[in-house]
C-alpha cells in the first residue's frame, strides 16, 4: 500500500462529514432526486453521512485510486444506485454533470506525483485558461476538475488545506472560484482537523447559482460550536477584492482601510536592504556540526560558525561570539563543514566523507548537481545581520556581531547605502510592521509564521535614524524585556508618530488588531 505521504490521505473525522453532507442536501430542499461524485474516497466517511439521507434517492459515483479502501467504503453504501470505480480522478471521464461533488482531495506536492499526474494536471488546468503555476499541489486539480464536473446549480463542497487562502499559487485558484460561483463559503477552525502535522484545513462550500451572492466566512471554535451550527457566515467583499490573504476574513473593512491607508505610506525592507537567503547546504545534519564531531574527525580547518536556525537567537536583537560559545556548550552544532573542491583530502576527512555517502548524501538532488557533492557552493561572505523566516511568538532580526554565517532558514541582510543597520533593526520592531507581518506572510498548523523572501522584501518599515546610545539602550532593553509588547510600548509613538504622525488612540487601534491577527494564528482566539 502506498504511504499517506504518497496518497495525501488524511481522512475526514465524522462529525465534519457530517456537517459537509448536511449542509450540501440541505441547500437542494425538497428534491427527491440528485447525483453526488465523491472523487477520492477514502475510508468512506462521507459515504456513510449520504447513506443516513432517506428524504433523497442519490445516484452515487464514489472513486479511489486504492481498491482496498474502494471496498471499504463500497460496504457502507447499501443502495443500489452506486457506481465504485477504482481510478485516479485525475483520469476520470465522464459525460454526466452531477448536483454536488463533496470530498477531502488527497494532499500531495508536485515532487511527489509522477509525470503521468504532473501531465494530467497542466491539462486539466489549461483547459480552464489557468497557469502552469498553479499546479503546485494535486488538491488544485482535484478542486478545478471538480468544477468542470458540476450541473449549472451545483455544489462542491471539499476539505481543503488553508493554502487556498494564503499562498501565491492559490491567488489564481482563489480568482477562478470567484469567477465561477455565484457564492463562497469558507470555514475555517482554531482546532487542527487533522492528524496531518501541522497542516491547517479549511472547509469550502461554491455555488454556482444563488440568491445570496459573495463571499462568505465562518471561525468555528470547536468541534461542538459547528454540530450545533453555532456560527455567524460575514461577507467581507473589501478582503476579497483586495490583495490581502483570506485567511484575514476577521478583520473588517475598517480595520483593513484603516492599515492599507498607513502602508501605502511606507518604504519597504527592499528599499533599504538587499536580501537573500542564506546558506544551502542540501543535508543540515551532515553539514553543520558539533565540536564534539569537529574534533573526532580533526575538522577544525574546515568549518566556520553558523547558526542553524532561529530558535538559536531566542530574545536578543544583536548576536555575538559569546552565543556562538554558549551554543557551543550546550552541544548544539554549530559548524559548517566548508570544503573546496581543491582541497587535500585527509584520512579522518575520508571517514566522515564516507559516513556522509552511506548516509546517501551524494543522491540528493542539490549535491547531485554539484561538482563535488561535498562541497557547498554560494557561501559568500558574513551577514551583517540576518532574519528568520519562520517564528513564533514574533518574528526575529538581528544584527550579528559574530563570525557566523547562517543557513537558508534566515535571509542575510546588507543595508543598502544611506541606510544604517541599527536603525533599520530598530525600526522594524514597532507595532504595524509586526502587524504586517502577520498580514502579508502565511501561518501553518503549528501557528509558525512564514514570510517567503517576496512578502519579505515587500514588507513595509516606517524607518527612523537613531544613534549608538540609543541603540545600545535598545539592545539592552530587549534583552530584558519580558515579552515583546514591552518593546512595541517603548518604540511605537517615537517610530509610527515621527514617520505617519499617528497618535496615541490609532497606535492602540493597530495593537488591537495585532492581537487579533496573532491570537488566530496562535490558536488563542475563540471569537475569531
Amino acid at each position: 500500500m502506498m504511504s499517506k505521504k504518497n496518497t495525501g490521505s488524511y481522512y475526514t473525522p465524522a462529525y465534519l462529514a457530517s456537517f459537509i453532507s448536511k449542509r450540501v442536501l440541505s441547500h437542494f430542499g425538497k428534491r427527491t432526486r440528485m447525483s453526488i461524485l465523491e472523487p477520492s474516497v477514502g475510508d468512506g466517511a462521507f459515504i456513510s453521512e449520504l447513506e443516513k439521507e432517506k428524504n433523497i434517492n442519490i445516484n452515487l459515483t464514489a472513486l479511489d485510486i486504492n481498491k482496498v479502501e474502494l471496498k471499504t467504503a463500497s460496504d457502507k453504501w447499501s443502495r443500489k444506485t452506486a457506481s465504485f470505480v477504482k481510478t485516479d480522478f485525475l483520469e476520470f471521464s465522464t459525460n454526466k454533470q452531477f448536483s454536488a461533488v463533496v470530498g477531502n482531495p488527497p494532499y500531495v506536492k508536485k515532487n511527489i506525483l509522477t509525470s503521468k499526474q504532473i501531465e494530467l494536471s497542466k491539462e486539466i488546468h489549461s483547459k480552464e485558461v489557468l497557469t502552469e503555476a498553479s499546479v503546485k499541489n494535486i488538491w488544485t486539480t482535484f478542486l478545478v476538475k471538480a468544477n468542470t464536473l458540476l450541473a449549472k446549480n451545483g455544489v462542491l463542497a471539499f476539505v481543503l488545506p488553508s493554502e487556498l487562502l494564503q499562498v501565491k499559487f492559490a491567488e489564481e485558484i482563489r480568482e477562478y472560484l470567484k469567477a465561477q460561483f455565484e457564492r463562497i463559503e469558507i470555514f475555517t477552525f482554531n482546532d487542527l482537523m487533522f492528524e496531518c502535522k501541522g497542516q491547517d484545513t479549511i472547509v469550502l462550500f461554491a455555488y454556482k447559482k444563488s440568491e445570496s451572492k459573495g463571499e462568505y466566512f465562518a471561525n468555528i471554535t470547536s468541534k461542538e460550536s459547528l454540530e450545533k451550527e453555532e456560527f455567524i457566515l460575514r461577507n467581507n467583499q473589501l478582503l476579497v477584492s483586495s490583495k490581502v490573504k483570506w485567511t484575514h476574513h476577521f478583520l473588517t473593512s475598517e480595520e483593513l482601510t484603516f492599515i492599507d491607508s498607513l502602508k501605502k505610506e511606507l518604504k519597504t525592507v527592499n528599499d533599504y536592504t538587499d536580501s537573500k537567503p542564506g546558506i544551502v547546504t542540501a543535508a543540515n545534519k551532515y553539514f553543520i556540526i558539533d565540536k564534539e564531531t569537529e574534533n573526532k574527525y580533526g575538522l577544525s580547518k574546515y568549518t566556520k560558525p553558523i547558526i542553524q536556525k532561529g530558535l538559536y537567537v531566542n530574545g536578543s536583537v544583536v548576536f555575538n561570539e559569546d552565543d556562538i560559545k554558549k551554543l557551543e556548550e550546550n552541544n548544539r552544532p554549530t559548524r559548517l563543514l566548508q570544503l573546496n573542491d581543491n582541497d587535500k583530502i585527509s584520512k579522518k576527512l575520508r571517514e566522515y566523507l564516507k559516513l556522509g555517502e552511506l548516509e546517501e548524501i551524494p543522491n540528493r538532488y542539490k549535491c547531485k548537481i554539484r561538482n563535488n557533492w561535498y562541497v557547498i557552493p554560494n557561501i559568500s561572505e558574513r551577514p551583517d545581520a540576518f532574519f528568520f523566516k519562520r517564528s513564533h511568538l514574533y518574528p526575529k532580526l538581528l544584527k550579528n556581531n559574530s563570525d557566523a554565517f547562517v543557513t537558508d532558514s534566515a535571509y542575510k541582510i546588507k543595508m543598502r547605502n544611506g541606510y544604517d543597520l541599527n536603525s533599520f533593526i530598530y525600526s522594524f520592531y514597532n507595532t504595524l510592521t509586526l502587524l504586517l507581518s502577520e498580514l502579508d506572510g502565511r501561518y501553518y498548523g503549528g501557528g509558525v509564521l512564514e514570510l517567503i523572501p517576496s512578502e519579505f522584501k515587500k514588507l513595509p518599515i516606517p524607518y527612523v535614524e537613531i544613534n549608538q546610545i540609543q541603540f545600545e539602550k535598545f539592545t539592552t532593553d530587549f534583552e530584558n524585556k519580558s515579552n515583546i509588547e514591552q518593546i512595541l510600548n517603548q518604540n511605537d509613538f517615537n517610530i509610527l508618530n515621527s514617520t505617519l504622525g499617528i497618535k496615541n488612540e490609532n497606535i492602540q487601534k493597530l495593537t488591537e488588531i495585532r492581537n487579533k491577527l496573532k491570537k488566530k494564528r496562535l490558536r488563542e482566539y475563540a471569537n475569531a
